[in-house]
C-alpha cells in the first residue's frame, strides 16, 4: 500500500530546502544545472525524512491546508536562506564601502553569480568569505541547521509571523553593524590619510597633492586590507558559526501554529456582554450593509431622474445654446478663457447641484439608519496585526467572505437577468431612438432609463433587507465571547476576587491591629466570660458625651482583647447579658445606647471603686 501521507511530506520538505538554496547564490551559482540543482534537494529531503514525524498528514482532507502548507514550507526556506545570504552580501557591501575611500570604486567587475558589477574590495571580499565558508565546514552548518529546523518547525506550522518578520528585521541592523565592523579600520585610516593630505596641501602648495594623492590612497588602501584580512576572516567566521543561534532565535520568537487552527472553529458560545457590544462601537464595529447604501442611492437617483429629468436636458440645452450664441473670440488670452471656463462650471454646477445634493444625503442617510451617529478614529490607527499572514488566510476562508461571495454573485446575476430581459422587451424602441425627433428624443430615453432603474431598485431593496439582517446575525455571532473571555472581562471591570480578597483581608488586619491597640487605653472590659468581650471607654471631664465601645471580639479575638487588658491593667468584669447586648447592638467607636446607660454606669462605678481601693 502506498504511504500518501510519506509522500506529501517529501514533497514539502523538498520544497523548503529547494526555497533555502534558491535563495543562498552560494551553493548554486548561475549555470549550474537545475537538475543538478533539484538532484541534490531531492538527495537532502531524502535523508532529512527519517528524523520527520509527518503523521499530522494523514489527516489531511482540504486542497486548501495543502496549499498552505506548501505556502509555509516555501516562506520558511527562503526567509532562512535570506538570513544565511546575508552573511556574504554584507562581506560584500563592506568591501564595497572600502572600495568608495580607497578609490577603487571605478574599477568594476563582471560578478558571474549575479551577472552585476561590483568593485575590486567588494568582489574580492565576497569571494574570500565564500572560500572560508566551505574552508571552515559552514555548509555543514547550515545542512545541519535545515535539519534541526524541521524539527522545531514540523510539517503543519509556519514561521511566517509579525514577530518573526521582526526577528529577521532585526538580524539585518545586526549584519549591518557587522559590515561597519569589517570596513570602519580602513574608512577610517583612509579619511585620516584625506585630512593629512589636505593639511599638507594647504602648508605647501607646490605640492600636486591631487596626482599623488590617489595612488597614495591606492596603496594605502590595499596594505590596510592585507593587514585586516585575519580581522576579517574572525568576523566571518563567527557570523557563519553564529548561524544557528541566529535561525533559533528566529524560529522560536513564536511557538509556531499548527495550519489547521486556521480554518478551525472556535468556542466561542456566549453572547456578548453589553460592555463589549459598546467598546465595539466605539471602535466603528458594528452591523453595516453596504447594499443599504447602494439601495438608497439607486432609488434616490430614480426619483431625481423621474422628477428633473426635463430640468436636467433643459440646463444642458441652455449650455449648448450659451455656446452657440458666443461671438467669436478676438483674442485668445489667459483671461478670457478662465472667464469661458469658469461660466461654463457655475452653469453645470447649477444644475448638477440639485442632483448630487440629494444623493449625498441620501447616502448620509443611509449610514445613520445603519449605525446611528458615531465617529470614531479607530479604524484609521495603524496595526500590525492586520499584517499577520494568519489572520488574512483566516479572514480569506472564513464563513464570512463565502457568504460576501455568494451575495456578489447573485446580485450580478440578477442584476444581468433584468438588464438582458429588459433589452430583449425594448429592443425596437432602442433602436427606433435615432429616428426620433430631437425633442421626444429625451423622453424616450427617460422612460427606458427609469424603466430599468425601476425594476433594478425592487430588486436592490429586498437583497440590502436581507443582507442588512444577515450583517446583524454574522456580526452578533462574531462578537460571541468564550466562557474565559467573560470571567476576563469581569475580572477587568469588577477587579479579580482574589485580588479583593487580599485587599479585604488585609484592611481586616489593619483594623484588627488599630482595634487591639485601643484596647489599652480602655477603661473596662465586660465579658460573659469566655466567648465575648466587649473594650468601654469613658472619661469624666472630657467632651464624650457617653461611654463608648472601642473595641470587640468573639472566641479567639475576645481572648486576645483579655489578654491585651490584663497587661495594660484594665479591669475586666463578668456580665454575660450586658455584654450579648453589646456584642450585638453596638458597633465599634459608636456610643453606648440609652437603654443600656444603667446597666454600664453601674459597671462603671464598680471600676473607680476599684481604682480607689488601689
Amino acid at each position: 500500500m502506498v504511504d500518501v501521507a510519506y509522500f506529501l511530506a517529501l514533497f514539502l520538505i523538498f520544497l523548503r530546502i529547494t526555497s533555502y538554496f534558491i535563495a543562498v547564490e552560494i551553493f548554486f551559482p548561475a549555470g549550474t544545472p537545475q537538475i543538478m540543482q533539484g538532484a541534490f534537494s531531492l538527495i537532502l529531503s531524502f535523508g532529512i525524512m527519517s528524523g520527520i514525524d509527518y503523521s499530522t498528514l494523514n489527516a489531511m482532507n482540504s486542497g486548501y491546508l495543502l496549499a498552505f502548507y506548501a505556502v509555509s514550507e516555501i516562506m520558511t526556506g527562503l526567509i532562512l536562506g535570506y538570513i544565511t545570504n546575508l552573511v556574504f552580501q554584507i562581506v560584500k557591501l563592506a568591501g564595497e564601502w572600502m572600495d568608495i575611500h580607497a578609490g577603487f570604486s571605478m574599477i568594476s567587475i563582471l560578478d558571474p553569480a549575479t551577472h552585476t558589477s561590483s568593485t575590486l574590495l567588494g568582489n574580492l571580499s565576497y569571494f574570500i568569505s565564500l572560500a572560508f565558508f566551505f574552508i571552515v565546514d559552514g555548509h555543514h552548518v547550515v545542512i545541519n541547521m535545515l535539519v534541526e529546523s524541521t524539527n522545531v518547525v514540523p510539517i503543519g506550522k509556519t514561521i511566517v509571523y509579525q514577530e518573526t518578520l521582526m526577528g529577521v528585521m532585526q538580524n539585518i541592523f545586526n549584519f549591518f553593524a557587522l559590515g561597519i565592523k569589517i570596513a570602519i579600520p580602513l574608512v577610517l585610516i583612509i579619511v585620516i590619510t584625506d585630512v593629512c593630505l589636505g593639511l599638507i596641501s594647504r602648508t605647501v602648495p607646490t605640492i600636486p597633492i591631487m596626482i599623488f594623492g590617489v595612488p597614495i590612497k591606492n596603496l594605502l588602501g590595499l596594505i590596510t586590507y592585507i593587514i585586516l584580512m585575519p580581522l576579517i576572516l574572525k568576523l566571518v567566521g563567527t557570523a557563519i558559526y553564529n548561524l544557528p543561534n541566529i535561525f533559533r532565535e528566529i524560529i522560536n520568537l513564536v511557538p509556531a501554529v499548527p495550519v489547521a487552527l486556521i480554518f478551525a472553529g472556535d468556542d466561542k458560545t456566549e453572547e456578548a456582554t453589553p460592555k463589549k457590544k459598546s467598546d465595539s462601537r466605539n471602535k466603528g464595529q458594528i452591523a453595516r450593509s453596504k447594499e443599504v447604501s447602494v439601495a438608497i442611492t439607486m432609488v434616490v437617483c430614480t426619483l431625481l431622474i423621474s422628477s428633473l429629468w426635463g430640468m436636467l436636458t433643459n440646463g444642458f440645452k441652455d449650455i449648448i445654446i450659451y455656446f452657440l450664441s458666443l461671438p467669436m473670440l478676438t483674442e485668445f488670452n489667459q483671461a478670457t478663457v478662465s472667464n469661458l471656463v469658469i461660466t461654463v462650471l457655475i452653469k453645470i454646477a447649477s444644475y448638477l447641484f440639485p442632483f448630487a445634493i440629494p444623493i449625498m444625503i441620501g447616502g448620509i442617510v443611509a449610514s445613520l439608519l445603519q449605525t446611528g451617529f458615531l465617529i470614531t478614529k479607530e479604524p484609521l490607527k495603524p496595526s500590525f496585526g492586520k499584517l499577520n499572514p494568519i489572520s488574512g488566510m483566516k479572514n480569506m476562508f472564513s464563513k464570512r467572505s463565502v457568504v460576501d461571495l455568494l451575495k456578489n454573485l447573485v446580485v450580478i446575476t440578477i442584476i444581468s437577468v433584468i438588464a438582458y430581459n429588459y433589452i430583449s422587451s425594448n429592443y425596437q424602441n432602442i433602436l427606433g431612438i435615432s429616428n426620433l425627433y430631437l425633442p421626444s428624443l429625451s423622453d424616450e430615453v427617460k422612460n427606458l432609463v427609469v424603466g430599468i432603474f425601476k425594476q433594478i431598485c425592487i430588486v436592490l431593496v429586498i437583497i440590502a433587507a436581507t443582507d442588512y439582517f444577515m450583517q446583524i446575525r454574522m456580526h452578533n455571532k462574531d462578537m460571541r465571547m468564550t466562557k474565559q473571555e467573560i470571567k476576563d472581562e469581569y475580572k477587568q471591570s469588577e477587579g479579580d476576587p482574589q485580588l479583593k480578597g487580599k485587599i479585604k483581608q488585609k484592611q481586616r488586619e489593619m483594623g484588627m491591629k488599630r482595634m487591639m491597640s485601643s484596647v489599652a487605653d480602655a477603661t473596662v472590659v465586660i465579658t460573659n466570660p469566655t466567648h465575648l468581650a466587649i473594650a468601654i471607654k469613658y472619661e469624666e471631664g472630657t467632651n464624650m458625651e457617653a461611654p463608648k465601645v472601642v473595641a470587640k471580639g468573639a472566641d479567639y479575638v475576645a481572648l486576645k482583647i483579655k489578654s491585651i487588658a490584663k497587661d495594660n491593667d484594665v479591669p475586666v468584669i463578668e456580665n454575660k447579658p450586658l455584654a450579648r447586648l453589646m456584642y450585638d447592638r453596638v458597633e465599634i467607636d459608636e456610643d453606648i445606647p440609652q437603654d443600656l446607660y444603667q446597666a454600664v454606669a453601674e459597671i462603671l462605678v464598680i471600676v473607680m471603686k476599684l481604682k480607689k481601693d488601689k
